[in-house]
């Protein structure tokens, strides 16, 4: 009595052909994962770039923040700023995606003269935030015209 065996021929299919979906499905199942069990509790770091603590500003402001929410977080929504308190309505900012730094300019005029506070708001996809705040001081130069060329109100040329 001789043994036969039988054999199934499977088709060559590489793992590597699966490698790309495998990865995503892990990904995707990470951060859901991550999410369900509350792991993304921490709030985005915020740093700002401009302006810088104790700056003097006339006219208009620019401001420019870091916000990243780490290799875990669900990501950055939003970063916004307003001046003086932290209730009422934020101005977004704009995200730069050639620096990744968000940006906007703040019109001075509207505020006294004196020392004020920006406070920048960053906000992940799951609601976490961080606030900072950055002390300015704000003033209004204004140009006096006399005779011959213009000068600030302190006497000193303008050009």
């Amino acid at each position: 009595m001789g043994t036969t065996s039988s054999h199934r021929k499977f088709s060559s299919v590489s793992l590597s052909s699966y490698l790309p979906a495998m990865l995503a499905i892990g990904f995707v199942g990470a951060h859901l994962t991550a999410a369900l069990l509350g792991l993304y509790s921490a709030a985005p770091k915020v740093s700002v770039v401009q302006p810088t603590t104790g700056a003097s500003i006339e006219g208009r402001m620019a401001l420019e923040v870091h916000a990243d929410d780490g290799p875990t977080g669900s990501g950055v929504k939003s970063v916004a700023f307003q001046l003086d308190s932290t209730s009422g309505t934020w101005t977004q900012l704009t995200l730069d995606p050639s620096s990744g730094t968000y940006r906007g300019t703040w019109a001075t005029a509207s505020a006294t003269e004196g020392a004020h506070a920006i406070y920048i708001r960053a906000t992940d996809g799951t609601g976490n935030h961080r606030t900072v705040s950055v002390p300015v001081s704000v003033s209004h130069v204004t140009e006096v015209l006399t005779s011959g060329a213009p000068t600030k109100q302190d006497g000193t040329p303008s050009i």
